[in-house]
């Protein structure tokens, strides 16, 4: 599954692009059927901004974050979207 970008402020850039997908690629080991993803990539002055959002078998995951460096940035809303995906691995194994 691949990414749909939204870039505002910034460079639509091939690197930033690849650095996403690779991170996303790790995370949907954890969703169970994701259908579909999209990023926004914002920047403001300082402030490097993304925010992910991923459709996953009728359920809906969102993540934010935001620093002073895209890289990091990205890193960051990654890792928060596969902590909601282990959560909500962990719910949906406790109700059955």
């Amino acid at each position: 599954m691949e990414l749909e970008f939204t870039f505002r402020n910034v460079e639509p850039t091939d690197a930033i692009k690849a650095w996403a997908n690779k991170r996303f690629q790790k995370v949907t080991k954890h969703l169970k059927d994701p259908s579909s993803a999209h990023i926004e990539v914002a920047v403001d002055k300082h402030r490097h901004r993304a925010e992910l959002t991923v459709h996953s078998s009728g359920e809906l995951l969102r993540a934010t974050d935001e620093t002073d460096d895209m890289y990091t940035t990205l890193d960051g809303v990654m890792q928060k979207l596969e902590q909601a995906a282990q959560r909500q691995k962990e719910r949906a194994g406790s109700v059955r």
